[in-house]
């Protein structure tokens, strides 16, 4: 079953025709990366304390999606969609704010493309006899804020590190062997899929500045100066990354306003951008 789910995700990704741009001439993602976590995993419990109480786990998810029925979740399913070359080279050399092509990405890529997968993919394990849910299309998901920044009650980075596929950096992102210039999407099933086990508990590992001490390179990429040694500001980056002018700047060129422009700059010309830096330092 675990090789079914695979070949189904890369066959989607690879072959379906909302995964390519006419406009940028290109498609919006690269062959994805994809691992297994198990539905009872404690850091799912610990997640609770670690970003907020209201942080929903794989058995919540399924109490709600299939309320007054005995059903119990058995593995959550993780993928990792890289961002394709020409996308990101597109937003190396930007200075101030995204490229056109990134800021498309985020309407036409991560909202149309991404929900398209995980409904292909429910329904592929549905047919199966396996009861499957995306936790992002709940009424009960919820983007919100505290005083420390925007957050969600099921963080797909987190649930990214439960599975295995890497580890976040120092600006927040999430730092996997095809890099930090990805986009993640995850579901919770019944099916039972033997987990994917985590090369490290260390939750910094893959990135150079917290490992070892150097790079700074997403310091000096930040245009509003929201990364430093203290971390990473993420009220002042969501203010330039979703903001109103942002909304306009994508709004401007035939994008979604309520998608923003994004930024991006902190995941392009970056050490990390499309690779592990920390495997090759380990060699």
């Amino acid at each position: 079953m675990k090789e079914l789910i695979k070949q189904e995700i890369i066959r989607y990704v690879c072959e379906n025709n909302s995964n390519y741009s006419k406009e940028i001439q290109t498609p919006y993602y690269d062959e994805p990366l994809v691992q297994f976590a198990s539905a009872t995993d404690e850091l799912f419990s610990q997640y609770k304390k670690i970003i907020a109480p209201e942080h929903l786990t794989p058995q919540e998810v399924f109490d709600i999606a299939y309320a007054g029925e005995a059903s119990s979740p058995q593995t959550v399913i993780s993928i990792v969609l890289p961002i394709s070359e020409k996308i990101r080279s597109s937003n190396r050399s930007q200075k101030e704010w995204a490229s056109d092509e990134w800021t498309l990405l985020r309407t036409f890529g991560d909202d149309h493309f991404i929900d398209g997968l995980t409904e292909q993919l429910s329904r592929f394990l549905n047919k199966k006899g396996h009861k499957t849910v995306n936790p992002t299309t709940l009424k009960a998901f919820k983007k919100y804020g505290n005083e420390k920044g925007p957050l969600s009650n099921w963080s797909q980075r987190h649930v990214a590190f439960a599975a295995g596929l890497g580890t976040f950096s120092i600006n927040d992102g999430f730092i996997t062997e095809k890099g930090i210039a990805i986009r993640l999407t995850s579901l919770v099933t019944e099916a039972v899929i033997e987990p994917d086990k985590r090369k490290t508990e260390d939750h910094t590992a893959n990135c150079l500045y917290h490992s070892k001490g150097i790079c700074k390179a997403c310091f000096k990429r930040c245009p509003v100066g929201a990364i430093t040694e203290k971390g990473h500001d993420k009220i002042v980056c969501w203010q330039r990354c979703y903001g109103e002018e942002s909304q306009l700047r994508a709004k401007a060129i035939g994008g979604n306003p309520e998608a923003g422009s994004g930024c991006g700059l902190c995941q392009t010309n970056i050490p990390c951008e499309f690779l592990n830096p920390m495997a090759a330092v380990n060699r």
